[in-house]
């Protein structure tokens, strides 16, 4: 199999990491958005016991619905 072959396979969803169905990307996304609604609306305290401040919560919420970490995108 030659390098553009192999390259379009993974493209296509065929390589070592195929990605998941349109579907399962919103879903994800939809997730995403709402657990950042979520952080959004704890108190201070409350972050305070998760261990996150208001301004990493700032940070967190102004990320882009898409940004997630790696094992999410599965």
């Amino acid at each position: 199999m030659s390098f553009k072959t192999a390259s379009l396979h993974v493209l296509a969803g065929h390589g070592t990491s195929p990605r998941p169905s349109l579907g399962k990307r919103i879903l994800t996304m939809l997730s995403v958005r709402r657990s950042r609604q979520d952080l959004a609306h704890l108190s201070d305290a409350q972050l305070c016991d998760i261990g996150l401040t208001r301004d990493q919560v700032a940070y967190e919420i102004a990320r882009p619905v898409w940004d997630v970490p790696t094992n999410w995108r599965r």
